[in-house]
């Protein structure tokens, strides 16, 4: 955990992985046990310790915080563009509430997203795969295009895992902010905007493969 971060609450959550809601290369993601309208993200530390010894060299010798996505994602969320009071800022991306302890490592807690009927929220390629390029999702991209090159967050390429339709109609960019470069390239207007809008191109032409 980081002391620039705040602390969600002082407990230690008991977490089992057989309980987890989902599993990405380096994180285990859960819903919150206190609050349902939450989850829980925490990294697959000694995952990540297997995939730097297997580089070899010089990686064998670096810290997991370098591939921890908690780490890189904590650290994307003090970028200047979510410092704004604009409510549209999180009208496509969870609010971070903070750190918590877990008996699996430091977790950071996100809002959680379900679907109309309550279940989870599915994440774009399966809605691709399920639903096909409905008009209502053809709108939902649109909206996305538009707030990415609206707020200039600087984020990973936004594939459609990770990438959900909640039941409030907008597509919400769950795990896109973790990043190796949130260096001096995001303080550029013009490499900014470059940038979001291979994101927007990258993410349409994932949507066209993900539909043939």
């Amino acid at each position: 955990m980081s002391m620039t971060e705040p602390l969600f609450d002082s407990k230690t959550l008991d977490l089992h992985v057989d309980n987890a809601i989902g599993m990405g290369n380096r994180r285990w993601v859960f819903q919150h046990p206190d609050n349902p309208k939450l989850c829980i993200k925490v990294a697959r530390q000694a995952h990540i310790r297997d995939q730097l010894n297997a580089k070899g060299g010089l990686y064998r010798h670096m810290p997991t915080t370098w591939r921890d996505d908690n780490v890189l994602e904590a650290r994307a969320y003090r970028q200047k563009a979510l410092t704004t009071t604009d409510p549209y800022v999180w009208q496509h991306l969870p609010h971070m509430h903070g750190w918590q302890a877990t008996n699996l490592g430091p977790g950071l807690v996100f809002d959680y997203y379900t679907d109309a009927q309550g279940q989870p929220a599915a994440n774009l390629e399966t809605v691709l795969q399920t639903q096909g390029a409905t008009p209502a999702l053809e709108v939902a991209v649109e909206n996305l295009h538009a707030y990415i090159l609206k707020t200039e967050i600087w984020m990973r390429h936004p594939g459609p895992p990770n990438i959900v339709w909640a039941a409030d109609g907008h597509l919400k960019l769950i795990d896109c902010l973790g990043t190796y470069t949130m260096g001096w390239q995001h303080r550029f207007a013009g490499l900014r905007q470059k940038r979001l809008k291979r994101h927007c191109a990258y993410l349409d032409t994932a949507i066209a493969r993900a539909l043939t």
